[in-house]
């Protein structure tokens, strides 16, 4: 929630974070990211025919598979951690009906015993999977993850196995590989699991930046307490990104690796605060929200922070987001119309009369979309779907809350965002797929981003102070770099 006065006054924010309130004074943004306050006259809200047809939760519209994963009658933490990860991941994304463990054929389940494909085959499964975690034979601080698939249709005999030798610390993110090793064989798109959110959230009197696995599990703070960060990305090698200001001081473009301390700030300068960034597919171009004499603009250039060009045509210009085909959306607006628009390459493409926030892009087996949220009047959001140009308007969140901040999938198959649906707010998952919502945490938040992570960081077992680690930030050792001159 955001009370807004003119550009030059500090502003106040109300968020909601682990069921707590929290009062955050940050310094003034040039455009608010979240919907705008109430005022004091009521404003008639524009017909919401235009945010398109409601897409109802738990339609199905095409054949969803049956499957079956095997029980595991090893007590071992770890191969009960990665069962229960793959079990869990494989139900989240939409794609299957998973047979009950309840209904399970009589038998040992001893990962060595052969599998009594008929058996369930019988039950109705089209596919088995069997995951395990066994200890490997000549490092006893290592684990090997297992997951194999078969075709009740096609034989007894496996028909796909993949393994990856870890250190056991690594059993649950490793299962979420795992996952995505078998969604590639089960439907022929590996799948998004092993991957991170970092959205920014409050603590105590600032914000800070958290990472969180895909399922909801391991929390994590990634910025000091003492500083307010906000507005999340992930840059190159995984690097976490984030603007930060101490001391009221303004806003700086920081980055840090996920699992260490070292930080390092970016060498744009720019005289007043950079809000937001976002990187492109290629990790080859840096499109950066900046503050200028009370107005804001969208600013493109090199990742080092070279080149750099003004590309908004909007007074105000924040919440940059590329595309995997290199499009990139932002969200503009006027220092005199407080409604702002989604935008994609300098086109307003979201529907006039509706204060629009937080585009995503989201790059499913049907082509990309736009998902960003419009403000439906009782301080709520929802969430809408389009194609980049604004065509073929979709709304996939009604009367469930407010939806705020969506993320998706790097397989596209789901989407994240905060929502107080319910009265039980928190980060929940929408299949886009089969259409089905599930709460993975609890607790508010904003900015959300969701990466994927490399396969190498699940085995490198190289340490943190690694003196080959790639640098957190490029060498910039051109001239200063203004705004320059945007388009005419």
């Amino acid at each position: 929630m955001v009370q807004r006065g003119s550009l030059h006054r500090l502003y106040f924010r109300v968020l909601r974070f682990s069921g707590l309130s929290t009062l955050l004074v940050m310094a003034p943004l040039a455009l608010a990211e979240t919907a705008p306050a109430k005022t004091g006259a009521a404003k008639e809200m524009p017909n919401e025919d235009v945010l398109g047809e409601f897409v109802v939760t738990g339609t199905m519209q095409e054949h969803f598979p049956k499957i079956a994963i095997l029980p595991n009658s090893d007590p071992a933490y770890e191969d009960v951690i990665v069962r229960t990860v793959v079990r869990k991941d494989l139900d989240l994304s939409g794609m299957f009906r998973l047979i009950p463990d309840s209904e399970a054929p009589v038998g040992a389940y001893v990962f060595t015993d052969p599998v009594d494909v008929t058996a369930w085959q019988r039950l109705g499964a089209e596919a088995v999977v069997k995951v395990a975690a066994r200890e490997h034979e000549s490092d006893k601080k290592k684990i090997e993850v297992i997951g194999i698939a078969y075709f009740p249709s096609v034989g007894k005999a496996p028909v796909y196995e993949t393994k990856l030798v870890v250190d056991k610390t690594n059993a649950r993110k490793t299962a979420h590989q795992i996952t995505d090793d078998l969604l590639g064989a089960l439907t022929g798109r590996p799948g998004g699991f092993s991957s991170r959110f970092a959205f920014s959230g409050p603590w105590g009197r600032n914000l800070r930046i958290f990472t969180v696995d895909s399922d909801g599990h391991g929390l994590k703070p990634q910025t000091d307490e003492k500083t307010t960060s906000i507005s999340p990305t992930f840059g190159d090698h995984g690097h976490l990104v984030y603007s930060e200001s101490k001391d009221y001081m303004p806003f700086r473009l920081h980055a840090k690796r996920v699992d260490g301390d070292e930080s390092a700030a970016f060498n744009l300068e720019f005289k007043g605060s950079v809000y937001s960034s976002s990187f492109d597919a290629e990790k080859k171009r840096l499109a950066v929200a900046v503050a200028e004499e009370g107005k804001s603009a969208i600013v493109v250039g090199d990742t080092d922070g070279t080149n750099m060009k003004r590309i908004s045509t909007t007074e105000l210009a924040t919440h940059p987001a590329f595309s995997s085909e290199g499009h990139l959306a932002w969200v503009g607006g006027s220092v005199e119309n407080r409604s702002q628009r989604v935008y994609v390459d300098g086109k307003a493409v979201s529907p006039s009369g509706f204060t629009a926030s937080a585009p995503t892009f989201c790059d499913t087996e049907d082509g990309v979309f736009l998902i960003y949220a419009v403000a439906v009047g009782g301080e709520r959001q929802d969430l809408i779907l389009s194609r980049p140009n604004g065509q073929g308007v979709t709304r996939l969140t009604q009367n469930q809350g407010s939806n705020s901040y969506p993320a998706c999938s790097p397989d596209g198959r789901l989407l994240a965002f905060f929502s107080t649906r319910g009265g039980d707010e928190g980060l929940y998952v929408l299949s886009l797929k089969r259409w089905t919502t599930q709460r993975i945490r609890g607790g508010m938040g904003e900015s959300l981003r969701w990466e994927a992570l490399s396969r190498d960081e699940l085995t490198d077992t190289r340490a943190k102070t690694d003196k080959n680690a790639a640098p957190l930030v490029k060498p910039n050792l051109g001239p200063a770099c203004g705004l320059a001159p945007g388009p005419s």
